[in-house]
């Protein structure tokens, strides 16, 4: 069944009636110039209807309507698929001077909305948890925060429901010395994507938060939308009150996902707290653009770009890049082509980029299309039609930005960046400012790598780029095992290989594997990772030179650039917890000297130090650690964290005594419990700042699917 859309696209200001600079109101007339069959139908109907003024100008506290609250809303004037209303715009913040004075002919200024009694949802039941997720989660399946409440629709006649929400626990408050007429204006032509600029989020008890007569307050709610409209009520409980709400009051179908904004406006007389406070939302049904399977997660989430499009058809999307641009802008249907300056790191391509960005937030009707790949572009719009929030404005190029863009472009809401790369490599500084912006919470960013030999898209996640899907393999694990040896055919790794088998078998999803992502033993234990289905993740450098070709077959690949040995490694012993080290040669032995270093000043979690060693390689290196401990020159307890084994054998026992029991090993092998403490508080703490893993494995407790080898 083919459901009509209810909303039309944005309109315009057609007009501007004559008035003195400095007035609180000003008259326009609204242009919406080419609307639906089923909205002028509709409207020539009589069906219920209203206009929704842009959210930019709701937050910054502009009544933009066709009539003032409780007056009957105007006839409109239809004229073909063009429609023409009256209109006003009242200033209601008293922090804005003379904002009205900004507002021109042909600025975006909202959208019709029919709300058609045929199309209302009259049991939201059957949505909720599935299509609708409103309030706040306080256990396994239940939220708290809202009430369903039912109404008897006044053209049907028909009980229906509606649904009461709380205000979230925090609110926009603005800036007085950050609202200058250039940034009021940004919001204005930019919509809400400029607010950040003027305006700041703050914390607050609704309980032990008044809104005071005459005031104006920005919060927001906790809902999301699956193939679902909600319009909001512009009367706000409890109704003796007199609280409107702002007339921005679409909640459009998937591009609505966690907090949404609210307006609030008090035309009282008594103070109310704002934990008295509920917002009205009403549903209607829509239709469902989706391509691919409709998931809960999703919905609550927000849809991104790798879960609505497959691989060939994010290729698709570089082919309208301009072969001399910078890069290329997504947003809501418009491409805009960047031009690159000639210093891509001046202040001049920043400008550039800004200027676009803002070229960007003029929507068209009819996006325009190169006729060479129309259809298909066509058909991949439609699918990223649900892209809201965060996730709906993209910037595609041959590379990332440099970090000053990436971070103007997250301050303008710009927040994912996707390049078309085999297999790039980055700056230690680059790394980690991905890792922070990814793991970011409000606005965090995702980078995105489409890899066009194996056609292919990663995202970086935790210091790696990976497949979206194998985020969650990724958080199952709890031991990352990091395998040192040699890059060269010469050694043979078949202990290695013996091994990895026997911890495969006993520690299954929750065992990772983490390698220099190069030849070797690197290719080897990544190999067999994939065999047993157990994540590996590469940490490698560009060597092409060295005769070491990068891995591209890991589950995750970051690759540093040249001379960038020593930050590569801290990466390396950062995610890894469980060390193993090889036959090698001096690349081998330097990683050995850091893991122990690293552990004897308490940064990696203390553990077995792994020695594979048939012929007796690394024995000097064993009694060297001892040697030192003997003068004193080291703590006491690190040479008993280094086990030489002959064998596989050895090495699993080593191994599961250890995970089995972590306390009673630490105990047997004269470890101080102080020293252990101390190497789990800081070594949790350096992976979380760095990496941003919350749950960091630290042997605290034992694992409960292990129990010691039997016969040793």
């Amino acid at each position: 069944m083919d459901i009509p859309q209810i909303v039309s696209p944005d309109g315009y200001i057609d007009t501007i009636a004559l008035r003195t600079s400095g007035e609180a109101q000003m008259d326009v007339r609204f242009l919406f110039p080419k609307v639906s069959d089923y909205i002028v139908s509709a409207l020539k109907e009589g069906k219920p209807w209203f206009f929704s003024g842009r959210s930019g100008n709701a937050q910054m506290g502009l009544l933009t309507d066709t009539h003032m609250p409780g007056d009957p809303p105007p006839t409109p004037e239809i004229d073909g698929s063009k429609i023409l209303l009256p209109g006003m715009i009242q200033n209601l913040n008293p922090l804005l001077t003379n904002v009205l004075d900004l507002f021109e002919t042909g600025d975006e200024i909202g959208r019709l909305v029919v709300m058609d009694p045929e199309l209302r949802i009259r049991d939201v039941r059957h949505y909720l948890h599935k299509r609708l997720f409103v309030g706040n989660r306080v256990g396994k399946g239940y939220y708290e925060g809202f009430d369903i409440c039912q109404e008897i629709d006044p053209v049907t006649g028909q009980n229906c429901d509606y649904i009461e929400v709380a205000l979230s626990s925090f609110q926009y408050c603005f800036e007085p010395a950050a609202m200058i007429r250039s940034s009021i204006g940004a919001v204005i032509k930019k919509g809400r994507s400029a607010l950040n600029a003027i305006r700041s989020r703050v914390p607050m008890d609704p309980a032990q938060t008044l809104l005071n007569p005459g005031a104006l307050f920005v919060g927001a709610v906790k809902i999301s939308l699956g193939d679902i409209y909600g319009i909001i009520d512009a009367v706000v409980s409890p109704e003796k009150e007199d609280i409107i709400h702002l007339p921005a009051r679409v909640l459009d179908p998937f591009r609505t996902f966690r907090n949404r904004q609210v307006e609030l406006y008090h035309q009282g007389k008594t103070p109310v707290p704002l934990s008295d406070i509920r917002i009205r939302i009403r549903f209607f049904r829509s239709n469902n653009p989706l391509t691919v399977p409709l998931e809960k997660a999703r919905v609550k989430e927000g849809y991104r770009l790798c879960d609505l499009l497959t691989h060939a058809e994010v290729s698709n999307l570089f082919d309208i890049l301009d072969e001399n641009a910078l890069g290329l802008i997504l947003n809501k249907g418009n491409f805009i082509q960047v031009p690159q300056a000639q210093d891509i790191k001046g202040e001049a391509q920043l400008e550039i980029i800004k200027n676009c960005l803002a070229k960007s937030t003029q929507r068209r009707h009819e996006p325009t299309i190169p006729h060479t790949i129309g259809d298909t572009l066509k058909e991949t719009l439609g699918k990223l039609s649900v892209l809201g929030g965060v996730n709906s404005r993209v910037f595609i190029g041959k590379q990332f930005p440099e970090r000053e863009v990436v971070d103007a472009l997250r301050r303008t809401g710009l927040c994912t960046f996707l390049i078309n790369a085999e297999n790039p490599s980055f700056a230690d500084d680059d790394i980690r400012h991905m890792i922070s912006l990814t793991h970011a919470g409000q606005n965090r960013c995702e980078f995105m790598r489409y890899d066009p030999v194996i056609g292919k898209l990663y995202s970086f996640y935790h210091g790696c780029f990976m497949e979206p899907d194998d985020w969650e393999r990724f958080d199952r694990v709890r031991f990352w095992f990091a395998f040192y040896g040699s890059h060269t055919k010469d050694v043979d790794n078949r202990l290695t290989i013996d091994l990895i088998n026997r911890l495969a078998l006993r520690l299954g999803d929750e065992m990772g594997i983490v390698h220099g992502g190069g030849p070797g033993l690197m290719k080897e234990a990544n190999d067999l990772a994939r065999r047993h289905n157990i994540m590996s993740v590469g940490i490698a450098i560009d060597l092409e030179g060295e005769n070491q070709a990068s891995l591209t077959t890991c589950d995750g690949l970051i690759k540093y650039n040249e001379g960038l040995r020593l930050a590569r490694q801290d990466h390396l012993q950062k995610l890894s917890n469980l060390p193993v080290i090889n036959t090698g040669g001096y690349g081998s032995a330097e990683e050995l000297g850091i893991t122990i270093t690293s552990m004897k000043i308490h940064e990696n979690p203390l553990a077995p130090i792994i020695l594979l060693d048939p012929d007796n390689l690394w024995e000097d290196a064993r009694k060297q650690t001892q040697k030192i401990a003997d003068k004193q020159y080291g703590p006491a307890f690190t040479p008993h964290l280094v086990k030489s084994c002959k064998n596989a054998d050895q090495a699993e026992t080593h191994l599961i005594e250890f995970l089995s029991d972590p306390d009673l090993w630490y105990k047997k092998n004269e470890i101080p419990a102080q020293s252990v403490e101390k190497a789990r508080i800081k070594a949790a703490r350096i992976r979380r700042l760095f990496l941003h893993i919350e749950n960091v494995e630290v042997f605290y407790t034992r694992s409960p699917r292990l129990s010691p080898v039997l016969g040793h």
